[in-house]
This record gives C-alpha cells, structure tokens and sequence, in this order.
C-alpha cells in the first residue's frame, strides 16, 4: 500500500510540473534570433560560483521584422561555461544570437557605464573605465534602451 501512495505522489507531482513549465512556455517568454553587432562592454560581474553576468551596448537587426535596434544586452551564463569570444564580441558584421525581451532591465544611455570597446581585455578591471563608441543613432534624451538577455542553451 505504501509503495501505491508513493507511487502516485511522484506521477502527480510530474504531472504537475509538467503543466507548470508548460504554462510557462504558453504565457510568454519569446525568444527571437538577432543579428547582434556590440559597440561598447558595459560591466563584466565573475565569480568563481554561481552566475556570470556580462552587461553590453549592442546593435541588433532582427530579421522577422528587418527592425535595427540600439540596445542593452545581458549575458548571463552559469560559471563553468565561457564567456562570448572575442570573435563574436569583435565581429563587425554581427553574430546570430538567440535573445529575449526583458522590460525590468531598461536603462537610459545615460545611465548605463560603458567601459571599454568590445572584447577588450581591461573590462575586467575593477578601475573606472569611460568609452564612448561611435554610435549608429542618436538617442533623444532619457529614452530608455530597450533591453534583451541572450539566451543560451
């Protein structure tokens, strides 16, 4: 009798998480591909345990609605898995990138501290580092950059 009540406890509790992460998947997080071509590296967070949190000043071009986009992009990885390479941070023509939308993270330009060119070595630095990259487009005032999270698999 034990081993029955055990039994369905666990096929219930699956089910339930099935439907959970189904329910998920249904409300909302999109994910869209991008061409993303980075113009500044904005903060770089390390540890040696937990997440990675790499923050960038991008260019983003998505393709379904051929939208440019000025744009703030969060990396966030688990720590045993690199960083983006210097080939894709360096890249002028841009790379495919999986990315989301996340309205929590929207900054001003004016807000966000851009530290070095992308893919250079001294953003590790604990220094103050001031950048300005060549901007595409001007952005008018405290107009917030739309903000994305890379979605890594």
């Amino acid at each position: 009798m034990w081993r029955g009540t055990t039994a369905r406890s666990i096929i219930t509790t699956l089910v339930m998480l099935t439907v959970a992460d189904y329910g998920e998947a249904k409300q909302g997080i999109q994910t869209e591909k991008a061409i993303v071509r980075f113009l500044a590296t904005s903060t770089l967070i390390r540890g040696t345990w937990g997440r990675n949190q790499d923050t960038y000043l991008a260019e983003a071009t998505f393709p379904k609605s051929n939208q440019v986009l000025l744009i703030r992009l969060v990396d966030a990885y688990p720590n045993e898995w690199p960083p983006l390479s210097f080939e894709v941070l360096a890249s002028r023509t841009g790379t495919a990138l999986r990315v989301t939308r996340d309205l929590q993270c929207e900054l001003p330009l004016s807000h966000l501290l851009l530290r070095t060119a992308p893919g250079d070595p001294l953003a590790i630095l604990p220094e103050r580092l001031n950048y300005r990259p060549l901007l595409p487009k001007t952005l008018e005032g405290n107009e917030p950059l739309p903000c994305y999270r890379t979605a890594r698999r």
